[in-house]
């Protein structure tokens, strides 16, 4: 399995073709694996893209990469979201594609209702100030497929760093957006 690993060079990164490969399979060994014993008071739980910083963000990465990797993320969750048990508490299984910080991309899911409107509802929170992205689409712009029963929601936050600096990212949710489902998948 591929890990998640900082970078503290800029060389060039080696080995993308390899590296693509293994979150490819990454993904695909998530199928069937629903998390088992989620409570409503976790709140969520999540698990990160397994991926070297410099191959999904700054200046050595491409649009290319980015969409094979969000691709692989979007899949994974799908796996997940298809594995969840009918005994499941009431939760929301989604991907998260983080941009420009895609390292922080990861596959969340929400056994809190109140937590996911938190991230998603315009105003502001705790994670900043919240506006929902209107007239543009992640999935169209870098041709990325939604699998039946998912959807796209993107939000950008503004929001401050530990040194009062203000920045912006957009948070393109993929998965259970609408209203979230019961029971889904396999008895357990």
């Amino acid at each position: 399995m591929t890990a998640r690993r900082l970078a503290f060079t800029n060389k060039k990164v080696r080995g993308i073709p390899r590296r693509l490969r293994a979150i490819k399979i990454w993904a695909e060994s998530l199928a069937g694996k629903y998390p088992l014993n989620l409570s409503p008071e976790d709140r969520y739980w999540n698990l990160k893209i397994p991926a070297l910083l410099t191959l999904v963000q700054g200046k050595q990465t491409s649009v290319k990469i980015q969409s094979i990797c969000a691709q692989q993320l979007i899949n994974a969750a799908h796996r997940i979201y298809l594995a969840k048990p009918n005994t499941s508490v009431k939760s929301r299984v989604t991907c998260c594609v983080v941009l420009p910080d895609m390292f922080a991309s990861e596959i969340c899911i929400y056994t809190s209702e109140e937590y996911f409107k938190e991230q998603v509802s315009d105003g502001p929170s705790r994670f900043g100030v919240l506006e929902r992205v209107q007239g543009k689409s992640l999935a169209q712009m870098w041709g990325l497929e939604i699998p039946t029963g998912f959807s796209e929601i993107g939000v950008s936050r503004t929001d401050e760093n530990d040194d009062g600096i203000s920045f912006v990212s957009e948070h393109w949710y993929f998965g259970e957006i609408g209203k979230p489902t019961i029971q889904h998948g396999l008895a357990r």
